[in-house]
Protein backbone atom coordinates (compact mmCIF):
# COMPACT_ATOMS: atom_id res chain seq x y z
CA UNK A 1 0.00 0.00 0.00
CA UNK A 2 1.14 3.49 -0.68
CA UNK A 3 1.46 6.35 1.70
CA UNK A 4 1.86 10.06 1.38
CA UNK A 5 5.58 9.80 2.03
CA UNK A 6 8.23 7.99 4.00
CA UNK A 7 10.41 4.97 3.39
CA UNK A 8 7.51 2.52 3.36
CA UNK A 9 5.75 4.17 0.44
CA UNK A 10 8.97 4.39 -1.59
CA UNK A 11 9.68 0.69 -1.29
CA UNK A 12 6.12 -0.26 -2.26
CA UNK A 13 6.17 1.99 -5.30
CA UNK A 14 9.28 0.23 -6.57
CA UNK A 15 7.79 -3.23 -6.39
CA UNK A 16 4.74 -2.68 -8.65
CA UNK A 17 6.82 -0.60 -11.06
CA UNK A 18 9.21 -3.51 -11.33
CA UNK A 19 6.28 -5.87 -11.77
CA UNK A 20 4.93 -3.79 -14.65
CA UNK A 21 8.32 -3.92 -16.36
CA UNK A 22 8.60 -7.64 -15.63
CA UNK A 23 5.23 -8.33 -17.27
CA UNK A 24 6.39 -6.57 -20.42
CA UNK A 25 9.77 -8.30 -20.44
CA UNK A 26 8.52 -11.78 -19.57
CA UNK A 27 6.14 -12.26 -22.47
CA UNK A 28 8.73 -13.03 -25.17
CA UNK A 29 10.40 -15.62 -22.95
CA UNK A 30 7.05 -17.25 -22.21
CA UNK A 31 6.32 -17.74 -25.88
CA UNK A 32 7.74 -20.80 -27.60
CA UNK A 33 10.76 -20.06 -29.74
CA UNK A 34 9.78 -19.87 -33.39
CA UNK A 35 12.09 -21.09 -36.13
CA UNK A 36 13.57 -18.44 -38.42
CA UNK A 37 11.54 -19.79 -41.36
CA UNK A 38 7.83 -20.69 -41.15
CA UNK A 39 7.11 -24.42 -41.36
CA UNK A 40 5.09 -25.94 -44.17
CA UNK A 41 1.48 -26.08 -42.96
CA UNK A 42 -1.33 -25.54 -45.44
CA UNK A 43 -3.90 -25.15 -42.65
CA UNK A 44 -2.28 -22.22 -40.82
CA UNK A 45 -2.16 -18.58 -41.87
CA UNK A 46 1.11 -16.69 -41.40
CA UNK A 47 2.28 -13.15 -42.05
CA UNK A 48 5.77 -12.74 -43.50
CA UNK A 49 7.86 -9.60 -43.17
CA UNK A 50 10.38 -9.33 -45.99
CA UNK A 51 13.79 -7.72 -45.92
CA UNK A 52 12.63 -5.01 -48.37
CA UNK A 53 9.92 -3.94 -45.89
CA UNK A 54 6.98 -5.56 -47.68
CA UNK A 55 4.69 -8.08 -46.01
CA UNK A 56 2.70 -11.06 -47.31
CA UNK A 57 -0.07 -13.11 -45.69
CA UNK A 58 -1.12 -16.62 -46.66
CA UNK A 59 -0.38 -20.30 -46.12
CA UNK A 60 2.99 -21.99 -46.57
CA UNK A 61 2.26 -24.91 -48.89
CA UNK A 62 5.80 -26.02 -49.82
CA UNK A 63 9.39 -25.51 -48.82
CA UNK A 64 12.93 -26.82 -49.04
CA UNK A 65 16.36 -25.90 -47.66
CA UNK A 66 16.51 -22.63 -49.59
CA UNK A 67 12.94 -21.33 -50.12
CA UNK A 68 9.27 -21.49 -49.14
CA UNK A 69 6.16 -21.20 -51.29
CA UNK A 70 3.32 -19.06 -49.98
CA UNK A 71 -0.26 -19.32 -51.24
CA UNK A 72 -1.82 -15.87 -50.77
CA UNK A 73 -5.53 -15.10 -50.41
CA UNK A 74 -5.46 -13.82 -53.99
CA UNK A 75 -4.64 -17.45 -54.99
CA UNK A 76 -1.10 -16.44 -56.03
CA UNK A 77 1.80 -18.80 -55.38
CA UNK A 78 4.89 -16.85 -54.32
CA UNK A 79 8.24 -18.58 -53.88
CA UNK A 80 10.50 -16.73 -51.46
CA UNK A 81 14.19 -17.42 -50.73
CA UNK A 82 14.92 -17.85 -47.03
CA UNK A 83 17.25 -14.86 -47.10
CA UNK A 84 14.36 -12.58 -48.17
CA UNK A 85 12.34 -13.30 -45.00
CA UNK A 86 13.25 -11.11 -42.04
CA UNK A 87 10.50 -12.36 -39.67
CA UNK A 88 7.15 -14.10 -39.54
CA UNK A 89 4.26 -14.64 -37.16
CA UNK A 90 1.15 -16.84 -37.11
CA UNK A 91 -2.17 -15.13 -37.74
CA UNK A 92 -5.28 -16.00 -35.73
CA UNK A 93 -8.58 -15.72 -37.55
CA UNK A 94 -10.79 -17.45 -40.07
CA UNK A 95 -11.37 -17.50 -43.80
CA UNK A 96 -14.64 -16.01 -45.01
CA UNK A 97 -16.21 -15.45 -48.42
CA UNK A 98 -14.55 -12.03 -48.56
CA UNK A 99 -11.10 -13.26 -47.50
CA UNK A 100 -9.21 -13.75 -44.25
CA UNK A 101 -10.80 -12.18 -41.19
CA UNK A 102 -8.28 -11.65 -38.38
CA UNK A 103 -9.08 -12.26 -34.74
CA UNK A 104 -9.25 -9.39 -32.30
CA UNK A 105 -6.10 -9.73 -30.14
CA UNK A 106 -7.90 -7.76 -27.41
CA UNK A 107 -10.77 -10.21 -26.88
CA UNK A 108 -9.87 -10.67 -23.19
CA UNK A 109 -11.46 -7.27 -22.42
CA UNK A 110 -14.12 -4.86 -23.56
CA UNK A 111 -13.27 -1.19 -23.00
CA UNK A 112 -12.55 -1.68 -19.31
CA UNK A 113 -14.53 -4.70 -18.13
CA UNK A 114 -12.92 -8.13 -18.55
CA UNK A 115 -14.50 -10.79 -20.68
CA UNK A 116 -14.31 -14.47 -19.75
CA UNK A 117 -11.65 -15.04 -22.42
CA UNK A 118 -7.97 -15.23 -21.45
CA UNK A 119 -4.78 -14.49 -23.35
CA UNK A 120 -2.95 -17.43 -24.95
CA UNK A 121 0.31 -18.42 -23.31
CA UNK A 122 3.06 -15.93 -24.09
CA UNK A 123 0.73 -13.35 -25.64
CA UNK A 124 0.18 -10.01 -23.98
CA UNK A 125 -0.45 -6.33 -24.36
CA UNK A 126 0.49 -2.93 -23.04
CA UNK A 127 -2.59 -0.74 -22.71
CA UNK A 128 -3.11 2.83 -21.61
CA UNK A 129 -6.41 4.36 -20.49
CA UNK A 130 -6.72 8.15 -20.67
CA UNK A 131 -2.88 8.24 -20.98
CA UNK A 132 -2.53 8.27 -17.18
CA UNK A 133 -3.36 4.62 -16.42
CA UNK A 134 -0.89 2.25 -18.15
CA UNK A 135 -1.34 -1.51 -17.76
CA UNK A 136 0.59 -4.54 -18.94
CA UNK A 137 -0.93 -8.03 -19.20
CA UNK A 138 0.50 -11.42 -20.14
CA UNK A 139 -0.82 -14.94 -20.57
CA UNK A 140 1.09 -17.14 -18.12
CA UNK A 141 -0.71 -20.15 -19.58
CA UNK A 142 -3.62 -20.55 -21.97
CA UNK A 143 -6.01 -20.17 -19.01
CA UNK A 144 -4.17 -17.87 -16.59
CA UNK A 145 -3.37 -14.22 -17.21
CA UNK A 146 -1.85 -11.55 -14.98
CA UNK A 147 -1.87 -7.78 -15.32
CA UNK A 148 -0.65 -4.80 -13.38
CA UNK A 149 0.22 -1.16 -13.60
CA UNK A 150 0.63 2.17 -11.87
CA UNK A 151 -1.00 5.52 -12.60
CA UNK A 152 1.13 8.43 -13.81
CA UNK A 153 -1.11 11.33 -12.81
CA UNK A 154 0.89 14.57 -12.58
CA UNK A 155 0.82 16.58 -9.39
CA UNK A 156 -0.08 13.94 -6.80
CA UNK A 157 2.34 12.70 -4.15
CA UNK A 158 1.52 8.98 -4.53
CA UNK A 159 0.12 7.00 -7.41
CA UNK A 160 -2.57 4.37 -7.77
CA UNK A 161 -1.10 0.86 -8.03
CA UNK A 162 -3.23 -1.96 -9.40
CA UNK A 163 -2.87 -5.71 -9.95
CA UNK A 164 -5.27 -8.24 -11.46
CA UNK A 165 -5.48 -11.94 -12.27
CA UNK A 166 -7.96 -14.03 -14.26
CA UNK A 167 -8.32 -17.80 -14.55
CA UNK A 168 -10.30 -19.35 -17.39
CA UNK A 169 -12.32 -22.18 -15.85
CA UNK A 170 -13.95 -23.16 -19.14
CA UNK A 171 -12.92 -21.89 -22.57
CA UNK A 172 -14.85 -22.80 -25.71
CA UNK A 173 -15.61 -21.27 -29.13
CA UNK A 174 -19.16 -20.33 -28.12
CA UNK A 175 -18.94 -19.90 -24.35
CA UNK A 176 -16.33 -19.14 -21.71
CA UNK A 177 -16.35 -18.84 -17.93
CA UNK A 178 -13.65 -17.31 -15.74
CA UNK A 179 -13.00 -16.09 -12.22
CA UNK A 180 -10.69 -13.29 -11.27
CA UNK A 181 -9.69 -10.59 -8.86
CA UNK A 182 -8.57 -6.98 -8.83
CA UNK A 183 -6.61 -5.09 -6.14
CA UNK A 184 -5.52 -1.46 -5.97
CA UNK A 185 -4.03 0.94 -3.48
CA UNK A 186 -5.66 4.20 -2.51
CA UNK A 187 -3.44 7.26 -3.14
CA UNK A 188 -2.33 9.13 0.00
CA UNK A 189 -3.78 6.40 2.24
CA UNK A 190 -1.00 4.25 3.71
CA UNK A 191 -3.37 1.69 5.25
CA UNK A 192 -6.12 1.54 2.63
CA UNK A 193 -6.75 -0.55 -0.46
CA UNK A 194 -9.70 -1.69 -2.52
CA UNK A 195 -10.47 -4.56 -4.81
CA UNK A 196 -13.00 -7.04 -6.10
CA UNK A 197 -13.42 -10.74 -6.67
CA UNK A 198 -15.62 -11.66 -9.61
CA UNK A 199 -17.01 -14.35 -11.89
CA UNK A 200 -17.64 -13.66 -15.56
CA UNK A 201 -19.14 -15.52 -18.50
CA UNK A 202 -19.00 -14.65 -22.21
CA UNK A 203 -21.56 -16.20 -24.54
CA UNK A 204 -21.14 -16.11 -28.30
CA UNK A 205 -18.35 -15.93 -30.83
CA UNK A 206 -15.55 -13.41 -31.10
CA UNK A 207 -17.66 -11.58 -33.68
CA UNK A 208 -20.84 -11.28 -31.62
CA UNK A 209 -20.96 -11.94 -27.88
CA UNK A 210 -22.52 -10.93 -24.57
CA UNK A 211 -20.53 -10.74 -21.33
CA UNK A 212 -22.10 -10.99 -17.85
CA UNK A 213 -20.04 -10.23 -14.75
CA UNK A 214 -20.86 -10.29 -11.05
CA UNK A 215 -18.47 -9.42 -8.26
CA UNK A 216 -18.15 -8.22 -4.69
CA UNK A 217 -16.07 -5.08 -4.16
CA UNK A 218 -14.19 -4.67 -0.90
CA UNK A 219 -11.96 -2.21 0.89
CA UNK A 220 -9.41 -2.77 3.61
CA UNK A 221 -12.11 -2.28 6.22
CA UNK A 222 -15.28 -3.78 4.76
CA UNK A 223 -17.04 -5.82 2.10
CA UNK A 224 -19.68 -4.15 -0.04
CA UNK A 225 -23.23 -4.79 1.09
CA UNK A 226 -24.35 -5.44 -2.48
CA UNK A 227 -22.67 -7.08 -5.49
CA UNK A 228 -21.54 -5.24 -8.59
CA UNK A 229 -22.95 -6.28 -11.96
CA UNK A 230 -21.68 -5.61 -15.48
CA UNK A 231 -23.48 -6.36 -18.74
CA UNK A 232 -21.41 -5.97 -21.89
CA UNK A 233 -21.61 -6.76 -25.56
CA UNK A 234 -19.52 -6.70 -28.71
CA UNK A 235 -20.31 -7.02 -32.40
CA UNK A 236 -17.93 -6.91 -35.34
CA UNK A 237 -18.60 -4.08 -37.78
CA UNK A 238 -15.83 -4.97 -40.26
CA UNK A 239 -12.71 -7.09 -40.47
CA UNK A 240 -10.79 -4.66 -38.25
CA UNK A 241 -13.41 -2.99 -36.07
CA UNK A 242 -15.97 -3.75 -33.37
CA UNK A 243 -18.74 -1.90 -31.61
CA UNK A 244 -18.75 -2.50 -27.86
CA UNK A 245 -20.89 -1.49 -24.90
CA UNK A 246 -20.79 -2.10 -21.16
CA UNK A 247 -23.16 -1.08 -18.34
CA UNK A 248 -22.06 -1.00 -14.69
CA UNK A 249 -24.50 -1.42 -11.79
CA UNK A 250 -22.49 -0.25 -8.79
CA UNK A 251 -23.37 -1.21 -5.20
CA UNK A 252 -25.67 1.23 -3.39
CA UNK A 253 -25.99 3.41 -6.51
CA UNK A 254 -29.19 3.98 -8.47
CA UNK A 255 -27.43 5.48 -11.50
CA UNK A 256 -25.82 3.18 -14.08
CA UNK A 257 -22.74 4.28 -16.06
CA UNK A 258 -22.87 3.10 -19.68
CA UNK A 259 -19.79 3.05 -21.93
CA UNK A 260 -20.15 2.44 -25.67
CA UNK A 261 -18.27 3.00 -28.91
CA UNK A 262 -15.96 1.40 -31.49
CA UNK A 263 -12.60 -0.32 -31.35
CA UNK A 264 -10.25 -0.46 -34.32
CA UNK A 265 -7.54 -3.12 -34.22
CA UNK A 266 -4.67 -4.42 -36.30
CA UNK A 267 -2.20 -7.22 -35.72
CA UNK A 268 -0.46 -5.27 -32.95
CA UNK A 269 -2.17 -1.94 -32.32
CA UNK A 270 -5.74 -1.34 -31.10
CA UNK A 271 -7.50 1.95 -30.41
CA UNK A 272 -10.79 2.38 -28.58
CA UNK A 273 -12.94 5.49 -28.49
CA UNK A 274 -16.12 5.55 -26.45
CA UNK A 275 -18.64 7.76 -24.71
CA UNK A 276 -19.75 7.43 -21.10
CA UNK A 277 -23.34 8.30 -20.23
CA UNK A 278 -24.74 7.92 -16.72
CA UNK A 279 -28.25 6.47 -16.87
CA UNK A 280 -30.61 7.68 -14.15
CA UNK A 281 -28.58 10.75 -13.20
CA UNK A 282 -30.22 14.15 -12.69
CA UNK A 283 -29.03 17.64 -13.36
CA UNK A 284 -26.89 16.96 -16.44
CA UNK A 285 -26.43 20.21 -18.36
CA UNK A 286 -24.91 20.64 -21.80
CA UNK A 287 -23.09 17.76 -23.46
CA UNK A 288 -24.05 14.70 -21.38
CA UNK A 289 -21.25 12.37 -22.52
CA UNK A 290 -17.77 11.85 -21.10
CA UNK A 291 -15.22 10.72 -23.74
CA UNK A 292 -13.24 7.51 -23.26
CA UNK A 293 -9.93 6.84 -25.04
CA UNK A 294 -7.60 3.86 -24.81
CA UNK A 295 -4.99 2.13 -26.91
CA UNK A 296 -3.17 -1.20 -26.69
CA UNK A 297 0.01 -2.58 -28.21
CA UNK A 298 -0.25 -6.35 -28.53
CA UNK A 299 2.46 -8.97 -28.82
Amino acid sequence: MTGGGGTGSISVMRVPSGLLLALCAAAPSLAAQRPAIPPVDSAKVVSLRLTDGASLTGRVIAGDDTSVTLLTFAAARVTLPHRSISSWRPQAGRTTATGFQPSDPNSSRLFFAPTARTLPRGRGFFADYYLFFPTAAVGVSDRVMLSGGMSIIPGISSQLIYLAAKVGVAQGPGAAFAVGGFWATVPDESDASLGMGYAVTTLGSEDHAVTLLAGYPFTTRQLAREPLFVVGGETRMSGRSKFMAELWKLPDESSVPALFGPRWFGDRLAVGFGLIYVLGSDGVDGWPFIPWVDFAVNW
